[in-house]
C-alpha cells in the first residue's frame, strides 16, 4: 500500500515537471538560447520516457535532474519579471480594444445639435442646480465640472481675451475688463453663451455667472447592433465624416452624433418646422410621427423641443431625395446644429453605431439614450440662434 501511494506521488511529479518544460519551451522561445532549448529538449523527452518506468527510475531521475530544472526555469532576474508583466499587459489592451472595436466605443457630446436629448459642453447655473438638481447631480456636477463665475470688481470696458489651454482639464478664456484680468473655464466660444459679453459698460458688483461649465453628455455607443439590425428613421446614430463635406462651413470633427431621418429611396421635406417622408414607391408624405415614435417629443415643442427648421437643402419648398445605399440625418436641435441639410448624404459605410446609454454626468439624461420624457413647458427660442 506505501509502495503504491509512493508511486503514485512520484508520477505527479514528474507529470508537473514535463508540463513546466513544455510551457517553457513553447512560451519563451523566442528569448531562450539554442543551448538552453537542447537542454530542456533533452529533460522533456527523458521525463516523458519515465511513464512506463518503476518507482526507482523516477526516484533517480528527480534526484539527478532537479536543481538542473530549476536553473533553466528560473526568472532571470527584473528583465524577465517586466516582460511577463509587459506580456500581462499587451494582453488586456488587446481585450479591452477588441471589446471597444466590436461592441462599445465611448464618445463625447461636443456641442447643443442633439439638445434637448443629449447635452454638449454647457453652462449649468449653480441657483438651479440647487433648486431643480436631484440630490445625486447636485453632488457630483461641482466634483468634476469646473467653476465658473466672474463678479466685475472695478468699472471698465472689455479690451481683450484669450483662450488656452489649463494644464489637463481642458481650457479657460481671459477676460480683460478694466485693469482687471478674469479667467472663466472653456473656449471664448462657450464662455459667449453662458456669460452675456459687451465691449462696454461693466460695472463694479456686476454677477457675470455663478455656476459651472459641464464637460458635455459622456455615453456608449453600440457598435455591434448595427450590423445585423439595419438603421432605422428615428435611431440617434454615431458616423464619420469620412468623405462628407459642407460648402457652408468646416465641419467639426470625425465622428458627429445625429438622428437618422431618411432612409436609402425616401423623399423629405419639411413643413411648419414638420419633416414629412415619403418612401420609395409611395405616393403621399406622411409626418415623421407615422415612421417613428421616437418623433413625438421633437414635435411636441415641449421642454426645448422645437421641431425640424427648414433650411439649406431642406430650405420651405424644395424636398430632398435620398439616395441608394445613402441616409439623412438632422440634429435635434436644428436652431443650432450643421446636419443633412448643410452637407447631405451619409455613405452607408460611414455609421458606425447607435447611441446606446449616458454615463456620465448623473442627470436626468444618465442612462439609456432617448428614453426619456420631454420636460413640460412651451419651447422658447432666444432671439439670437447663437445663445441657443
Amino acid at each position: 500500500m506505501f509502495s503504491y501511494f509512493k508511486q503514485r506521488k512520484l508520477r505527479k511529479k514528474v507529470r508537473e515537471l514535463t508540463l513546466s518544460l513544455r510551457r517553457r519551451l513553447v512560451s519563451d522561445d523566442d528569448i531562450l538560447s539554442d543551448q538552453q532549448k537542447e537542454s530542456l529538449t533533452a529533460l522533456l523527452v527523458e521525463a516523458e520516457a519515465l511513464k512506463h518506468k518503476d518507482t526507482a527510475a523516477m526516484e533517480q531521475f528527480i534526484a539527478r535532474s532537479e536543481s538542473r530544472i530549476d536553473s533553466l526555469m528560473a526568472l532571470h532576474g527584473n528583465m524577465r519579471k517586466l516582460r511577463n508583466f509587459l506580456d500581462v499587459l499587451a494582453v488586456a489592451f488587446a481585450v479591452a480594444f477588441g471589446i471597444r472595436a466590436l461592441y462599445l466605443q465611448p464618445f463625447k457630446i461636443p456641442t447643443s445639435s442633439m439638445q434637448p436629448t443629449l447635452f454638449g459642453i454647457h453652462y449649468v447655473d449653480r441657483k438651479g442646480l440647487e433648486a431643480f438638481g436631484g440630490p445625486i447631480s447636485g453632488t457630483m456636477l461641482p466634483l468634476f465640472s469646473p467653476r465658473a463665475k466672474l463678479e466685475i470688481q472695478e468699472d471698465g470696458d472689455l479690451t481683450a481675451y484669450n483662450t488656452h489651454s489649463k494644464h489637463l482639464f481642458g481650457t479657460e478664456t481671459s477676460l480683460q475688463i478694466g485693469n482687471r484680468v478674469y479667467s472663466l473655464p472653456g473656449t471664448i466660444g462657450n464662455v459667449a453663451r453662458y456669460v452675456n459679453l459687451q465691449q462696454e459698460g461693466y460695472r463694479k458688483g456686476e454677477l457675470l455667472c455663478d455656476g459651472y461649465l459641464s464637460t458635455g453628455d459622456h455615453l456608449f455607443v453600440d457598435r455591434f447592433s448595427i450590423h445585423f439590425l439595419p438603421p432605422k428613421r428615428g435611431d440617434v446614430i454615431v458616423f464619420t465624416t469620412e468623405n462628407i463635406h459642407s460648402p457652408t462651413q468646416p465641419l467639426g470633427g470625425y465622428y458627429y452624433i445625429k438622428r437618422l431621418v431618411g432612409l436609402p429611396g425616401d423623399t423629405l421635406k419639411i413643413v411648419d418646422n414638420i419633416l414629412y417622408i415619403k418612401p420609395e414607391g409611395e405616393t403621399e408624405f406622411k409626418p415623421a410621427t407615422a415612421f417613428s415614435d421616437k418623433f413625438r417629443r421633437l414635435y411636441s415643442f415641449e421642454g426645448g423641443y422645437q421641431g425640424h427648421i427648414a433650411s439649406e437643402l431642406l430650405a420651405p419648398g424644395l424636398e430632398l431625395k435620398v439616395p441608394k445605399d445613402k441616409f439623412f440625418a438632422l440634429g435635434d436641435n436644428t436652431s443650432n446644429s450643421l446636419d443633412g441639410r448643410n452637407w447631405g448624404f451619409i455613405p452607408r459605410k460611414n455609421i458606425i453605431g447607435r447611441g446606446l446609454n449616458v454615463f456620465w454626468p448623473i442627470s436626468r439624461r444618465w442612462g439609456f439614450v432617448d428614453t426619456k420624457p420631454q420636460l413640460k413647458g412651451k419651447t422658447v427660442l432666444p432671439d439670437s440662434m447663437a445663445l441657443q
